[in-house]
């Protein structure tokens, strides 16, 4: 049995044309599928956790269609179950985690190859922890999770008027790039104290500090261009001590990469990294945003099978 978690509303609408292709399909006609519709924030994350408790043994994966962040409640929603299968058909806005596992492929031949030709492979991705969620366990990441401009971005982003019309033009991508001109010109940078792996250190003027598990965000820019998911570590970003105008000219080479030459930029592999500010700071984890003054992240211990396309 394959259960099928949907966003109808994802991508303007795209998650439930994604979805309406896939079940014209002969293919889907002859699966053995259960599809639930999100509804609502969170939803994404009772349906996983309730299906999987009453049907783990029977389940052969989970498939999800939406965005980045329906994928995170999905993840989250297996989190004691880290040996169940999952795939993921992108009907978002930045489908990060499509690009950072090589499954940009059109929607009925990613199905197709998840019931007829399922290639799996072991996923590590991070946990994290906020002084908001001080009582509840931890919680998992796919992606990333960034602090500073990275989320105030993503705030930004997800409450712009322009994002309907985007989607509309198929311009969904764009979405990451106007909120970020928006966002350099009010930013006032963080001073974060940054324990990695034991060792402190305070730094000052601080843009952003983004901790991933591939090189993708927002939409497909290359922040972290050499990360590679792995068992060992995540990789982390931190832009300091630069102007606003030359943050400017930074993300203006992010899509190639090449804003890791920049002096003001720092990259490092980290096992656990902990945050802590005086002030809250806006982040955002696999594109989704919320607000904290100290995290904690690490790297999960189990790995996830992951539908990966093979060519």
């Amino acid at each position: 049995m394959y259960i099928l978690v949907v966003n109808p509303a994802a991508g303007a609408g795209k998650g439930l044309r994604v979805y309406e292709s896939i079940k014209a399909t002969s293919l889907f006609q002859q699966t053995d599928c259960v599809t639930y519709f999100t509804s609502y924030p969170g939803h994404a994350e009772e349906i996983a956790r309730d299906a999987v408790e009453l049907s783990d043994s029977t389940i052969s994966c989970f498939i999800v269609i939406g965005g980045d962040g329906t994928l995170h409640e999905v993840w989250n929603g297996l989190q004691q179950y880290p040996h169940m299968r999952l795939g993921f058909i992108p009907a978002g806005s930045g489908n990060d985690f499509a690009r950072g596992i090589s499954t940009m492929q059109e929607e009925r031949k990613l199905f197709q190859d998840i019931i007829t030709n399922p290639n799996y492979v072991y996923y590590w991705g991070g946990t994290y922890k906020t002084d908001k969620a001080s009582i509840t366990p931890h919680r998992l990441f796919a992606n990333s999770i960034g602090f500073g401009f990275d989320g105030e971005i993503v705030k930004k982003a997800h409450s712009a008027r322009y994002r309907q019309w985007l989607h509309k033009w198929k311009l969904g991508s764009l979405v990451y790039v106007i909120a970020l001109l928006h966002t350099v010109l009010s930013y006032r940078p963080k001073t974060l104290e940054l324990t990695i792996d034991g060792q402190s250190k305070q730094y000052e003027n601080v843009w952003m500090v983004t901790v991933g598990v591939h090189g993708f965000y927002g939409g497909g820019m290359k922040i972290i261009p050499e990360a590679r998911m792995n068992s060992k570590h995540l990789s982390m970003i931190i832009i300091h001590n630069i102007s606003k105008w030359k943050v400017l000219f930074l993300f203006l080479t992010v899509f190639r990469g090449s804003h890791t030459a920049f002096k003001e930029v720092e990259i490092v592999d980290v096992s656990t990294v902990a945050l802590s500010s005086e002030e809250e700071i806006a982040y955002q984890v696999d594109g989704q945003y919320g607000c904290c003054k100290r995290c904690e992240v690490h790297k999960t211990e189990h790995a996830r099978p992951v539908f990966q396309y093979k060519k």
